[in-house]
């Protein structure tokens, strides 16, 4: 059963602000009037970027982080649940009173200045946060609580009680002067934080308790707000128009610099600066063809739209969310004037563009390549682009168009290279080290210590993560394509060199223990390596300096009369018609499985005794099936492990499966070649190592179907889908040979045993077609 608590806490915050904004749009209770147009739009973007980049860099959060954790202190001194409950709410509001305090100190307070350069405070303060301070701030969170092992109930306690004052503390309400002073004496109220968020220095380090005030009386940091003068809510400085939209407070701690001059207050309006271009009647007339060309182009792309969405939950990908809204940002507002400016001459390039992107969407359907769908939405998407704005104005505008491939999951692309850097950098710190090592594969030997270089080793989310947030950087920094492509390269450097501190970290760590230590103990080592990257991305960022805004160019002259604006409708036309019709191609046609009937599996194979004849099983997905045959000689045992497909988009596994016993990770994969009369066949040869131990198991399998057998999952692809297109209709097949620890047979006898094993099944198809035959 899960745990309601996060769901509570979500519903609490979510009815509280609600109530709020509600409270505060009564004239007769507010503190005083609130602009709301311009500051909402940051202070709710810094909410949903710092939301979604900490749930990537820290995602269990922090009352799933503590449910996670070991019996703490409490439990082991066998303090009463009550006492539990008080000591750790009393602890972590100290703590929250501490935090703030620290980030005022100068080397944090160029982050948590962000949160005080609100102009006005509302109950969108609250959450107006740089990422930055976000993710440090709940990590710290979590290593306090890692630390002094605080029980998971007295934390969901304290997060609802922070939760629901610090919104109403930031709330823009006037509770009536005898309240306020007899709820102050315990509780923060809107008057006591309101002197917080005072211009005045004195004041602004002052009041930084979350819940309680004691801390502050008890510190001495009080100040009394019947005395405060508060003139200005704010700072001295970030406080003019430029400054407050969501570009500008993300830039705010790379700007600062102590003692900055900075230009007097000015009059601050509750309206965002007005556009110096309004819309010309050629970009409205642009903008609707080209939501007539997506509406018509959605509905054929929409299954591969779902399929993104869905892989956008991983870890890996989760900052993929934030790429459209973001993108829109940079175009809609950040660079507005030139985008209101630029005159769009629609034309049939695009046109030509969305079909080629269509055609490749129907060739990576049937050969069934995902990532080559993926692509082709996303070139899909810039040929109604394209089409709208036509050649020239869609180049001007690629920069930040180019946002879109960042929605589309690299895994496939990036991991195996990933994995080699991260082989290599491990090599390269042995070697630097003077540590014995050697590598077989992707299975490295250090000392006495093995390590497996998996997927997960590969740092992916590390790039990924970081990359995003240098493009997005350095398209609200520069004007310079260079320097945003500059800047991007930078990100992936850094995300790979992380990977590498962490995963060298672990290395000598137990090089100095003398043991491996748990996967538990990698998940820190993985948030220290993430603050590092973090900390030098946020250095490189504070050296930098913004270009100036380019200067908007006059709108062109009126578009000739050989402009087409209805290209978008003709692209999105072509990818519906083109998409729609390969969908309606016969050829799909999924097989019945054949669950629970036995094969009839070869007794003998080059002098391997049958033992166990298995049936068929279906698999949770109901994609494919496989059946297992155990074989014996001279004491030694081999696997058979067959999977075939069920359906034409069914996927055969990209490994065999693990052996059934838990703490086996596959160790490397190498190709392998052999020849049997005058027949040559490559395989591939999978090692699965034992964790904490010298125990292994030898896969070797390939991939069939019908008559073609390879070793690259690509060919096998390619193959099913020329064999779908001529109506063969062959079932896509994985067989593999397992052996357990100790030598192997020659490379010779194992492809000869792994053809005998093909050729003695016969696939789905055939075995449909013979029963057909025999009247079945």
């Amino acid at each position: 059963m899960t745990d309601p608590f996060p769901a509570v806490l979500q519903v609490v915050f979510v009815a509280t602000i609600g109530l709020l904004v509600l409270l505060e749009r009564v004239p007769r209770l507010q503190r005083d009037s609130v602009a709301i147009s311009g500051r909402w739009t940051a202070n709710i973007g810094l909410f949903v970027i710092a939301s979604v980049l900490v749930a990537i860099a820290l995602p269990s959060g922090i009352y799933g982080f503590a449910q996670a954790q070991g019996p703490g202190i409490f439990e082991k001194l066998d303090i009463p649940e009550y006492a539990q409950m008080l000591v750790t709410f009393l602890f972590l509001d100290c703590w929250r009173y501490c935090e703030p305090r620290a980030f005022h100190s100068p080397p944090l307070w160029r982050l948590h200045l962000v949160h005080h350069s609100d102009t006005h405070v509302d109950v969108t303060t609250t959450e107006r946060h740089h990422p930055f301070e976000s993710i440090l701030s709940t990590a710290v969170m979590m290593a306090l609580i890692f630390t002094c092992g605080l029980p998971p109930a007295g934390i969901g306690i304290y997060l609802v009680a922070a939760t629901l004052v610090s919104l109403c503390a930031h709330a823009n309400l006037r509770l009536p002067g005898e309240v306020d002073r007899w709820l102050r004496g315990t509780v923060v109220t809107p008057r006591v934080h309101a002197v917080h968020h005072s211009d005045l220095e004195a004041e602004t380090n002052s009041n930084y308790g979350t819940v309680l005030t004691i801390w502050d009386r008890l510190f001495g940091t009080y100040v009394d707000p019947d005395k405060a003068r508060i003139p200005h809510f704010g700072l001295e400085y970030f406080h003019n128009a430029p400054d407050t939209g969501l570009r500008g407070t993300l830039q705010q701690p790379f700007l600062y610099r102590v003692g900055m001059a900075y230009p007097a207050r000015a009059a601050i309006s509750s309206a965002p600066p007005a556009l110096t271009a309004a819309l010309s009647p050629e970009w409205r007339n642009a903008l609707l063809a080209g939501l007539a060309g997506l509406a018509l182009a959605i509905p054929a792309l929409w299954p591969t739209m779902r399929e993104l969405a869905a892989l956008w939950t991983d870890e890996a990908y989760q900052y993929a969310w934030l790429v459209i809204p973001m993108m829109t940002y940079v175009l809609a507002w950040d660079r507005r004037e030139s985008t209101a400016a630029l005159n769009p001459r629609p034309d049939f390039t695009g046109a030509l563009v969305a079909a080629g992107a269509a055609g490749l969407w129907c060739v990576a359907a049937l050969v069934n390549i995902d990532l080559g769908k993926h692509i082709a939405l996303v070139v899909a998407l810039h040929g109604v682009a394209m089409a709208m704005l036509g050649w020239r104005g869609y180049w001007r505008l690629f920069p930040v168009l180019a946002m879109l491939f960042l929605l589309i999951p690299s895994g496939d692309v990036l991991q195996p290279f990933l994995r080699l850097v991260t082989l290599k950098s491990m090599e390269m710190f042995a070697a630097l080290a003077g540590l014995p090592h050697s590598a077989e594969g992707f299975l490295v030997h250090i000392g006495s210590q093995r390590y497996i270089v998996a997927d997960a080793c590969s740092g992916l989310s590390y790039v990924t993560l970081a990359v995003f947030l240098c493009y997005s950087f350095g398209l609200l920094l520069y004007r310079s394509n260079l320097k945003v492509l500059g800047l991007t390269l930078f990100g992936a450097f850094l995300g790979m060199a992380s990977n590498a501190l962490r995963v060298n970290a672990i290395v000598t760590i137990d090089w100095l223990r003398g043991s491996q230590m748990d996967l538990s103990g990698h998940g820190a080592l993985q948030w220290a390596a993430l603050f590092i990257a973090l900390g030098v991305l946020f250095l490189a960022l504070t050296r930098l300096r913004a270009d100036a805004p380019a200067t908007a160019h006059a709108p062109s002259a009126p578009p000739s009369p050989a402009v087409r604006p209805y290209a978008p409708v003709v692209a999105g036309l072509l990818v519906l018609g083109i998409v729609g019709g390969f969908l309606a191609l016969p050829i799909d046609q999924p097989r019945a499985p054949r669950s629970a009937q036995a094969a009839p599996a070869p007794d003998r194979i080059q002098g391997w005794q049958l033992t166990s004849s298995g049936a068929w099983m279906l698999s949770p997905d109901q994609q494919s099936e496989s059946m297992t045959l155990a074989y014996r000689r001279q004491g030694k045992e081999m696997q058979a492990h067959i999977v075939e497909t069920l359906t034409p988009t069914g996927k055969l596994p990209q490994l065999p499966p693990a052996p059934a016993e838990t703490g086996w990770r596959e160790g490397g994969i190498l190709k392998r070649s052999a020849c049997i009369d005058s027949r040559c066949l490559t395989l591939l040869h999978a090692t699965w190592q034992r964790t904490r131990s010298r125990e292994q198991r030898h896969v070797f399998y390939t991939y069939s179907i019908g008559d073609f057998a390879t070793h690259s999952a690509l060919m096998l692809r390619v193959a099913h889908g020329w064999h779908r297109l001529t109506g063969e209709g062959d079932s896509p097949r994985l067989t593999a040979l397992t052996f357990g620890d100790g030598p192997v047979p020659p490379l010779e006898e194992v492809a000869a045993a792994l053809l005998a094993v093909q050729s003695a099944l016969p696939s789905g198809y055939e075995v449909r077609a013979t029963a057909r035959a025999a009247g079945g």
